[in-house]
């Protein structure tokens, strides 16, 4: 907070007189109003300051950065136990700005229908909201009345501790007056002493407002205990006002969560959405996109394993797949991870039977150089997709140890018998609807 109050500030350019309401500072110069030393035949002209409470005014406005900041330290560390950190705020608004991305931008410009889109992710999340009853004043009122009760408590906190340490004085100008014991005061060099009525021949003479009177010096104090004392008064009437104001500030603090929550809750509460080809999933606290892949027939390039003909063999993957990859929003930007395959599938580049989840060989997060946002991660997409249905070329084969005949191993599993089971002819294939993939020629491209 501030380093020192007005009474240090005045104190240090010369003595200080604190007369009733009135502040003087007394400085050698030949005015009407004076305080005399009689003894040394010093006298100080009594230049006027202000009152007392334009001093307590004067403090708080010269000082109005440092109880500012005070405030927020207080409320925040008040709250961090019972409101999101600044930690926690900042992932609330990189995950709506993550999903504003994916609803916005990415979804649209894969599917290619930005209002359709938007249409049925509404009507998903009202379904889910009427299914769980949800009621939308909730986490607002929640909130609300999370707030109060802290209020509360602090209030109760705080008022016990001015009762202790102050005296029950709530206010800068009681106790100030408090601490002086109400005594017209005068400050010299580091000390602070009351003045008292007098005889003639009393140490001080002071001529103030038409009037002449006797006073002695009395030791009251010293002026580093007064500033102190003073000084944690004011931190605690500071606090104690923004047990009164935290409440606004908590709500534009929380402002962005609830907007989220207004805006996009239900959204981003589903679980899954797809449109088209294009969706999203959330999975252990973590937000995925990924891209369908069909139902398809992928031909394998060894000249070996080539027929003229009907009687031509492929590997048939008639499931539905799903091709993805984590997705977030950090420092203003979009991250990806190397993509995955959602499905428990056996496909040649992913290494183990019945696991979902497991990165491609050969998967990748390509440079995003000359691409906007939205097409580089739109590009990744269709890079893993297309690895999955046309990755098994000539030149992978070799990479694994392969040749024209033999396919070389994957993740330490032969090629045939990885494939083995899913041998179809490409008749079949063809009259069950796939799609039939991976026609590469290997003399072109091995």
């Amino acid at each position: 907070m501030m380093r020192e109050t007005f009474l240090v500030k005045l104190a240090e350019k010369a003595p200080v007189l604190f007369w009733g309401q009135g502040v003087y500072l007394a400085a050698q110069s030949a005015l009407n109003e004076y305080v005399q030393f009689r003894n040394s035949g010093v006298k100080l002209g009594l230049t006027p300051a202000g009152s007392l409470n334009d001093l307590i005014e004067f403090n708080r406005t010269s000082n109005r950065k440092e109880i500012y900041l005070l405030k927020k330290s207080f409320i925040d560390q008040g709250l961090k136990l019972d409101f999101i950190s600044d930690d926690e705020r900042k992932k609330e608004i990189d995950n709506r700005k993550l999903f504003v991305f994916i609803i916005n931008e990415l979804m649209p410009f894969l599917s290619g229908h930005k209002e359709k889109t938007l249409e049925l992710l509404e009507e998903q999340a009202e379904e889910q909201k009427e299914e769980k009853g949800d009621d939308k004043n909730a986490p607002e009122a929640e909130l609300y009345s999370s707030i109060e009760k802290i209020k509360q408590g602090f209030y109760i906190e705080q008022q016990a501790y001015c009762g202790l340490k102050f005296n029950g004085n709530k206010d800068e100008f009681s106790f100030f007056q408090f601490l002086i014991k109400g005594k017209n005061i005068l400050t010299l060099g580091e000390k602070i002493y009351s003045l008292e009525g007098g005889e003639e021949n009393s140490e001080l003479v002071l001529n103030l407002n038409n009037s002449q009177k006797n006073l002695n010096l009395s030791p009251l104090s010293d002026i580093k205990a007064v500033d102190e004392a003073y000084s944690d008064f004011l931190k605690w009437k500071i606090k104690s006002e923004a047990i009164e104001e935290f409440s606004g500030y908590i709500k534009e603090k929380q402002a962005t969560k609830l907007a989220a929550l207004r805006d996009i809750e239900g959204i981003m509460q589903l679980r899954e959405f797809s449109d088209g080809d294009i969706g999203f999933l959330q999975k252990d606290g973590e937000v995925y996109v990924y891209q369908k892949i069909p139902p398809f027939c992928m031909l394998d390039p060894r000249p070996s394993k080539k027929k003229d003909g009907p009687e031509e063999e492929g590997y048939q993957f008639p499931e539905e797949l799903r091709v993805g990859m984590h997705i977030q929003y950090l420092d203003e930007r979009i991250y990806l991870k190397p993509p995955v395959l959602f499905e428990s599938v056996w496909h040649p580049f992913v290494r183990s039977k019945n696991q979902q989840f497991q990165e491609l060989c050969g998967g990748r997060v390509v440079s995003r150089d000359n691409y906007s946002e939205v097409e580089w991660v739109a590009k990744c997409l269709d890079d893993a997709k297309n690895i999955v249905m046309h990755g098994l070329s000539p030149e992978s084969i070799k990479r694994h140890g392969g040749g024209e005949t033999e396919g070389g191993n994957y993740f330490g599993t032969p090629l045939d018998e990885k494939l083995e089971p899913r041998k179809i002819k490409v008749s079949e294939a063809k009259a069950k609807g796939l799609a039939i993939t991976n026609k590469w020629d290997w003399k072109k491209n091995g």
